[in-house]
C-alpha cells in the first residue's frame, strides 16, 4: 500500500499516486517513454532492473521492458543482474553498462574519467549521451515509487506501453 494519503482515481496504483499531479505525471511518462526508447533494449532493462534493486523498487522490478525480451533477456539473466561481475550470462559491454549504472545511482559525483572511458570503449557518444539520460529518468521514476511505496503491479499502467508485468513464477 502507497504512503501517499488521498490517491486519486487510476487504473493503477502507479495512476492513482502520479495522477495527483495529472499534468506533471503526462510530461514525465512522455520524457520517460522516449529516453528509454533510444537505448539498446538490453542494456536499457539490465540497467533499468540493477536500479530498482539498488533503490528496492518493488513497482519497477515487477515490469519486464518488452523490447528487451523480444531482444532475448530472460528471466534468468534478470535474474542475475545483481552477480553480473562473476556471471557468464553477462557481455563485457553489459558489465561496463551495469557498472556504469551503479555508479550513478550509489554517487554520480565519484565517477571518474576512468569510469567513464570504460563505458565508452563499449558505447559511441550518443549512446553514452542516451544511456545517461535514460539512467537519469529511470532513477527518478525508482526512487519515486521506492519513496512512495508503490507496490508491484499485476499489468503495466498505459503510460508505459513498451512494459509489461513480469512472468508469474512457477
Amino acid at each position: 500500500m502507497t504512503r501517499i494519503t488521498a490517491p486519486v482515481e487510476g487504473p493503477t496504483e502507479l495512476d492513482q499516486v502520479w495522477g495527483k499531479r495529472r499534468a506533471y505525471y503526462e510530461i514525465f511518462m512522455q520524457d520517460y517513454n522516449a529516453s528509454v526508447g533510444r537505448v539498446d533494449p538490453v542494456l536499457l532493462e539490465l540497467c533499468r532492473i540493477r536500479i530498482a534493486e539498488l533503490v528496492e523498487s518493488g513497482f519497477d522490478l515487477s515490469l519486464r521492458y518488452q523490447p528487451a525480451r523480444e531482444a532475448g533477456v530472460t528471466e534468468e539473466k534478470i535474474g542475475a543482474v545483481a552477480r553480473y561481475p562473476e556471471s557468464a550470462l553477462f557481455s563485457d559491454r553489459e558489465r561496463a553498462a551495469l557498472e556504469f549504472t551503479e555508479q550513478f545511482v550509489i554517487q554520480s559525483s565519484a565517477i571518474f574519467d576512468q569510469d567513464v572511458a570504460r563505458v565508452q570503449a563499449h558505447l559511441n557518444a550518443e549512446e553514452f549521451i542516451y544511456l545517461t539520460k535514460a539512467l537519469g529518468v529511470m532513477d527518478q521514476f525508482a526512487r519515486a515509487n521506492s519513496a512512495f511505496r508503490i507496490a508491484p503491479t499485476a499489468s503495466a499502467p498505459s503510460t508505459m506501453p513498451a512494459f509489461a508485468a513480469r512472468p508469474a513464477t512457477a
